[in-house]
C-alpha cells in the first residue's frame, strides 16, 4: 500500500470515528436533557449505533473517495455536529427546521444522494430523543418529507441566482406541509403560529447557510455547472432524437408544404450526419440541423429570422440546433464544426439540384463542384469561426470529394 492509500485510508478512518462519537455523544446529551433512564439512554445509543453503521456503509460505496473529499470540508462536519446537538435540544422542545441544515450543505456540496443518507441518520436520532416522536407520528412525517424536498431543491442549484427561486419553493413547499400537518385547519394553523414561525426561521438560516457554503467553494459551483449541463445535454439528445424519428410532426408538416423541399433536407440531413461523424462532432445535431434548415418556410408569414424563432420555439429546439438554424437564416458565419457540416452539406446539395435541373450536371465532376464550393467558402471567410483549422477544413472537404454522392447517403 503506498502513501497516499495509507493516507486516504487514515483519513477516513478518523472520519468514521469522529461521525460515531459525534452522534453517541449527542444521544446521550439528548438524553440527559430529557432526564431519560440510563437503562432508556443505553438503548438509544445502540439504536443510533446501528444506524452510523448504515451512513457509513452508504458512504464508503463510493471507494472512500466521498469520505476523502468530504473530511477536509470542515463546514460540513461543523454543521452535522450542530444538527446533532440541535436534534438532541428537541427532547425538550420543538426547535422546528433548523435542525436539518446539515443536510441542505451536503446537498449543496455533494448533491442528493449523500444529503438523503444523512437526513435519514438524522432523522433516526430525532425518533429516539424527540419529546414528540412517540406522541405525533405527524410531525415525523413532517420533518422527513422536510428535509427530503429541502435536500432536492438544493442539490438542484446551479448558480447564485437560482438561490432566490430556491428560496421562495422552499418557503412554499413548508407552508404547505405545515397546512397538511394540521389538517388543512387554518385556525389550527394559526394557534400554532409560534411553530410555523420556528419553521420559517429555520428555513431562512437554512438557506442563508447553504448560500454560504455554495459561494465560499469555486470547486463546488463548478461540480455543479457541471451536474447541470450534463442535465442539459441529456434532455437536449432526447429532444433532437424526437425530431429525428421518421414520423415527427414536423417533417410530415415539412413534407406536406413542399415535398422538393422535404426531399433537399433529407438529403442535407443525410450527409450532414456522414460528415459528422466523419469529423467526431455530434452527427445527430448536424443531421438535425441539416433536416431543418429550412423548416421556418413552412410558416410563410414574410420575416423568414421571425419565422426561424417561431419554429424554435414551437418546437422547443435545444440550443446548439437553434444556433444551427439562426446562423443559417442570417447568414451568420458557422461558430461550430456542425453548423459548417450543415453549410457545406446544404451548399453541394444545392448546387447538384440546380446542375440537375439545368441539366448540366454531367458537365462537372463531385471534385470540381466541391473544390469550387469550398473554395468560395473559404475567399469569403465563412471558415474564420468555425473552429476547424486548414488540415481539418481540407480533411472536411476530402470526405464530400469521395462520398458527398454515393448512393448509400
Amino acid at each position: 500500500m503506498d502513501r497516499k492509500k495509507i493516507k486516504a485510508h487514515i483519513k477516513n478512518s478518523v472520519f468514521i470515528c469522529l461521525v460515531y462519537v459525534e452522534v453517541i455523544l449527542c444521544t446521550v446529551l439528548g438524553g440527559i436533557l430529557c432526564d431519560t433512564s440510563y437503562i432508556d439512554i443505553f438503548r438509544n445509543v445502540a439504536t443510533v449505533i446501528v444506524g452510523v453503521m448504515i451512513f457509513i456503509y452508504y458512504y464508503s460505496l463510493s471507494g472512500d473517495k466521498v469520505t476523502e473529499k468530504i473530511l477536509p470540508k470542515i463546514l460540513f462536519f461543523i454543521s452535522f455536529a450542530v444538527s446533532n446537538l440541535l436534534v438532541a435540544y428537541t427532547g425538550r422542545a420543538d426547535i422546528g427546521t433548523i435542525w436539518i441544515v446539515a443536510v441542505a450543505i451536503l446537498a449543496v456540496k455533494e448533491g442528493i444522494g449523500h444529503a438523503i443518507s444523512c437526513h435519514a441518520l438524522l432523522m433516526l436520532q430525532y425518533l429516539v430523543l424527540s419529546a414528540d416522536a412517540e406522541t405525533n407520528i405527524r410531525i415525523i412525517i413532517f420533518y422527513a418529507i422536510i428535509g427530503i424536498l429541502i435536500a432536492l431543491v438544493l442539490s438542484e442549484i446551479r448558480n447564485n441566482k437560482e438561490f432566490i427561486y430556491a428560496s421562495l419553493i422552499l418557503v412554499a413547499l413548508t407552508m404547505v406541509m405545515i397546512i397538511v400537518l394540521f389538517s388543512f385547519d387554518l385556525k389550527e394553523v394559526i394557534n400554532n403560529k409560534d411553530f410555523v414561525i420556528r419553521c420559517l426561521v429555520g428555513d431562512g438560516i437554512i438557506l442563508l447557510v447553504s448560500w454560504i457554503t455554495y459561494c465560499i467553494n469555486p470547486e463546488m459551483a463548478e461540480r455543479n455547472a457541471q451536474r447541470g449541463r450534463k442535465r442539459n445535454q441529456k434532455r437536449d439528445k432526447k429532444i433532437i432524437l424526437q425530431l429525428l424519428e421518421s414520423d415527427n410532426i414536423l417533417l410530415k408538416r415539412m413534407k406536406n408544404y413542399s415535398e422538393t423541399m422535404y426531399a433537399h433536407s433529407i438529403r442535407v440531413g443525410r450527409l450532414s450526419y456522414k460528415a459528422a461523424y466523419y469529423m467526431g462532432c455530434d452527427c445527430l445535431l448536424a443531421k438535425a440541423g441539416g433536416l431543418y434548415h429550412e423548416a421556418a418556410r413552412i410558416y410563410e408569414h414574410g420575416q423568414y429570422l421571425d419565422e426561424c424563432k417561431m419554429l424554435i420555439t414551437e418546437y422547443n429546439f435545444p440550443t446548439g440546433l437553434s444556433d444551427i438554424i439562426m446562423q443559417y437564416a442570417s447568414t451568420e458565419k458557422p461558430k461550430s464544426y456542425e453548423a459548417t457540416i450543415v453549410m457545406i452539406s446544404d451548399s453541394i446539395i444545392s448546387t447538384d439540384e440546380y446542375l440537375e435541373r439545368t441539366g448540366k450536371r454531367s458537365q462537372i465532376s463531385d471534385e470540381k463542384l466541391i473544390k469550387s464550393i469550398f473554395n468560395k467558402r473559404i475567399k469569403k471567410g465563412n471558415f474564420s469561426e468555425s473552429g476547424m483549422n486548414n488540415e481539418q477544413i481540407e480533411k472536411l472537404m476530402d470526405f464530400y470529394i469521395n462520398n458527398a454522392f454515393k448512393e448509400d447517403l
